[in-house]
C-alpha cells in the first residue's frame, strides 16, 4: 500500500479529530459588532447628504468600445455570422477559409451596416430636435 493508501494511526485521528476552539465566544464577537456600529452612527452628526441623481443618458448615445451602442451590437454579430459561414463552408464539404479571417470580414460588413444606420437615426433625431423649436 503506498502512504496515502494507509489507514490513520490513533495519534493522527485524534489530532484532526480535536478541533482547536476560537478565543471568542459568541458575545465577545456580538459586542464588537454592536460598537463597530455605535460607532458608525455616531460619526453622521445628523447631517443628511441629498442623493447624488445621475445624469439621464439616452441609450442610443452609450459607446461600447469607442464605437456606438448599434455599431457595436451589428460588429458583434457580424462575427457571430463569420464563425457559423466558416462553419456552414465546412460542413458543405468545401475547403472552408480560416473562421477568423470569415469573422473579420463579416464584422467589418456589419460595423458599415451599423455606423450607417446609426448616422441616420442620429440624423432623424436631430431633425426631431430641430423641429419643434423652430416652430415655437
Amino acid at each position: 500500500m503506498s502512504e496515502n493508501q494507509k489507514p490513520l494511526a490513533e495519534e493522527q485521528t485524534e489530532s484532526v479529530q480535536a478541533a482547536p476552539e476560537s478565543p471568542q465566544t459568541e458575545e465577545s464577537v456580538l459586542s464588537a459588532e454592536a460598537d463597530s456600529d455605535e460607532i458608525v452612527e455616531t460619526t453622521d452628526d445628523g447631517a443628511e447628504e441629498e442623493p447624488v441623481e445621475e445624469e439621464d443618458i439616452d441609450p442610443a448615445d452609450v459607446r461600447i468600445f469607442g464605437m456606438p451602442r448599434v455599431c457595436f451590437h451589428y460588429t458583434a454579430f457580424g462575427v457571430a455570422v463569420g464563425y457559423l459561414v466558416s462553419g456552414i463552408i465546412g460542413i458543405a464539404g468545401y475547403n472552408p477559409p480560416n473562421a477568423n479571417i470569415c469573422a473579420v470580414v463579416c464584422a467589418a460588413i456589419g460595423y458599415v451596416i451599423g455606423s450607417r444606420l446609426y448616422k441616420k437615426r442620429k440624423a432623424a433625431r436631430d431633425a426631431a430636435k430641430q423641429s419643434p423649436e423652430s416652430a415655437e
